[in-house]
């Protein structure tokens, strides 16, 4: 799955943030919450949280910055799995991390989606605005891929607590 597009929630007093409806089959088997390297919260389905690992996991040991990144992803990992509710509890080590508070922004970033502070993706989303030209000018250049994806694009429509199916 291909995750795109921004939500907005809220976690509720125990730590819980409903996951969009349209992801929930995704985390089915589990889901992982760590520290992403912007200040927010990444979620990877168990899939790609093996493949986020495993690169990190094969770097060099003699590295000091190959360990220093394998300390930061790994000791602030937490598994779990979604509620009947379709909610995970983000775990106050990454709450306080990512500086959430009640209103939190849910973003897709392909293959795995972001949790943001409602204030602190206002701002990301102001630089990314102002400065789209030069992201792109700036990308790697990617290889075409062998096989197909589907991209699923929604447009933007806040979620309310309780509107989920």
């Amino acid at each position: 799955m291909i995750f795109a597009g921004e939500y907005e929630h809220r976690i509720d007093p125990q730590g819980r943030v409903a996951i969009p409806a349209r992801f929930k089959m995704a985390f089915i088997d589990g889901i992982v919450l760590g520290r992403a390297y912007d200040n927010c919260v990444v979620v990877y389905t168990p899939e790609e949280w093996e493949r986020a690992a495993s690169d990190i996991a094969q770097q060099p040991a003699t590295s000091a910055s190959a360990r220093k990144l394998a300390r930061l992803t790994f000791s602030g990992a937490f598994a779990g799995t979604l509620d009947r509710s379709g909610r995970v509890v983000v775990p106050m080590q990454l709450r306080e991390y990512a500086g959430l508070g009640e209103d939190v922004i849910i973003v897709g970033t392909g293959r795995f989606i972001e949790i943001w502070s409602a204030a602190a993706w206002a701002e990301e989303r102001r630089v990314l605005d102002t400065e789209a030209s030069d992201i792109a000018e700036a990308a790697p250049q990617v290889a075409p891929q062998p096989e197909q994806t589907q991209i699923v694009v929604r447009q933007y429509e806040p979620e309310t607590p309780g509107s989920e199916a």
